[in-house]
Order: structure tokens, then sequence, then C-alpha cells
């Protein structure tokens, strides 16, 4: 940190800055860089923003063991993936000009984020626009919901349960869904880890959980009906309903307004890029004239896009 930046944070105590959240018991620690303008803030707007959370504490708690596990599991998954999958948030929206993320992904624990809130800079830095769009190239972009790297989304409900399912632009990725095993209400799914499986054409692959929680609901209509994971990815073609063990910290993790926004563009042209070599733009719909695009790159959609291991049918 700079002399002149190190001077400016000394102005104000690091207690004196105190995030409103973390004074209210939502959040264990926070320091707030926006001179308490709240309405500037992506963290108060992810955790006020549509329904009201009305209980943001629940009494369960982890088996931390199996936490660390399945963590540690999904970090060396993690090391594997080219760097154009490991952008640091940041990165995605042109806060930082250059960050690769280190961490598997896991913004609660981020040295580097922290030090980014730190800084006294941001209270004059960039400033993220509220996300208006609904569409980008024809991928829908539901305003409210929180996003996962694997391509998976969460909305929080009105008694602060979070719905999960698999965004747009994934179930274009994986083409049609035949299939769909979810777990049953009571088991418990890790963030980062397989919480659900998707049988298509060319194999099996686990859709990680955007979060830790115990299961409370699953779309049994998928049972019988799995190709609405495709036709209605955000409504009838929902995955599970879970109860976080830890709203506030889940949230962090994800992607949400103009974060998601500039992520899924840029995940639209690693796809060009895959497919035809190149990033220019273009209608990438025209893809579906070739079907066998998908059917030779899905080891690497899978990997790359949805940070999963595809399982070929034996």
């Amino acid at each position: 940190m700079s002399e002149k930046r190190a001077k400016k944070s000394k102005l104000i105590p690091t207690s004196a800055r105190q995030c409103v959240w973390v004074d209210a018991g939502v959040i264990s620690y926070k320091i707030c860089t926006l001179n308490y303008e709240c309405e500037r803030c992506s963290l108060h707007q992810a955790l006020v923003d549509g329904p009201v959370l009305v209980q943001p504490h629940t009494p369960l708690s982890p088996n931390r063991a199996e936490v660390e596990k399945r963590r540690a599991e999904f970090e060396e998954f993690f090391k594997k993936l080219p760097a154009s999958a490991r952008k640091c948030h940041y990165m995605l929206t042109g806060e930082v000009s250059y960050k690769l993320c280190i961490n598997g992904f896991n913004c609660t624990n981020c040295s580097f984020q922290q030090m980014i809130e730190d800084s006294a800079e941001a209270e004059t830095g960039w400033d993220l626009p509220v996300d208006d769009s609904r569409s980008i190239e024809g991928f829908r972009l539901p305003q409210g919901m929180h996003h996962h790297r694997g391509h998976t989304w969460v909305r929080v409900e009105r008694d602060g349960d979070i719905r999960v399912g698999l965004d747009d632009f994934g179930q274009w990725l994986l083409g049609s869904v035949q299939g769909v095993r979810l777990p049953d209400p009571g088991e418990t799914v890790f963030e980062g880890t397989p919480a659900c499986e998707i049988r298509l054409d060319t194999g099996r692959l686990g859709l990680l959980a955007p979060v830790s929680g115990r299961v409370i609901a699953k779309n049994e209509r998928l049972l019988e009906q799995p190709g609405l994971v495709n036709e209605s990815p955000y409504t009838n073609g929902w995955l599970l309903t879970v109860k976080p063990f830890d709203l506030p910290s889940e949230l962090v993790n994800l992607l949400y307004g103009e974060r998601a926004r500039r992520w899924i563009e840029q995940e639209i042209g690693r796809v060009r890029e895959k497919v035809n070599g190149n990033g220019r733009p273009g209608n990438i719909h025209e893809l579906e004239k070739d079907v066998t695009w998908r059917e030779n790159l899905i080891d690497e959609i899978a990997g790359e896009f949805l940070l999963a291991k595809l399982k070929k049918v034996a």
C-alpha cells in the first residue's frame, strides 16, 4: 500500500468504518469503503435486492471436516483449469487489469478482495452500475439472481431459503438434458462440489452446488420431464431448494448484477474462441446449425465452463 493511501486509511479508524451489516449481526466482518453510501454497494444490493430476507441466519451447522475435504477436492480440480476460466471477478469487471483467482473462487476468505475493499481509494473509485439487462446475445439473465462459476444460479426466497437451478447459458452449452438425478430433502450439499447429476446423450456430469446447506425440496417434475431444464431454466426447470448454513457468506462467493453480466459476455467469447478459433462478434446461436461442435467439445465444456468432469456413457 502506498504511503498516501496508508495516510488516508488512518483518517478513519477501522472500527469506525464497520459495515452496517456487521452492526446488524448479519455478517462477521466488512469494512465500508463507500462512506456509508449503501446504495452504491454491491454487497448491500445483493443482500436486500429482491425478496426480503426474513431469516438471514439458520441454526444449521455443516460438518466442517466434510466441507474441508470436498473443498480440497475442488481446489485440486480448479488448479488444472486454464487461465481463461479462473479470472477474478475484479478482472471480469475491469476493476483490475489482470488477476487470476488462486483461491478456488472462495471470495469470503480472499485477502485480495479484502485489500481492495479496505483501500481508501475505493471510496472514489470505479462504481458498479446497476444491471438492468435481461438478455445477453439471446441468453436470459434475470435480475435479482446470483450466479456460480459452474453456471448454477441462486434466488433468495422470502424465508431466507434459496432456490437453485442451471442458468440459461449453461443449459445451452450442454444441449438436450435427457435425465436428472437430485438429492433428497434432508441431504447436505457443499458449495463447489457436485449436488445433482445431469444426464446427456454423451454422458453424465455433476452440477456444482452454488452454496452449502441442507436440501429441503427437489423438483420432482424433472424426473419425468428433464427437458424443463432446457425449456424453463429459471422457472419450471429449477433443481433444488436449500436452507443455507450461512447465507451472507455464501452470497459473497457468487456473481451478481454487473459482474454476472460481464462474466456471461466473456463466457460467450470463450465459446466462440473454442469453436472457430477467434472471438469475433457474430450470432453465437448460428452454432446450432452444426450439431457436432457440442459433441466434439463436451469434455472441455464440462470441465472449463461447468467445472465438472464428464462421465462417459458405457
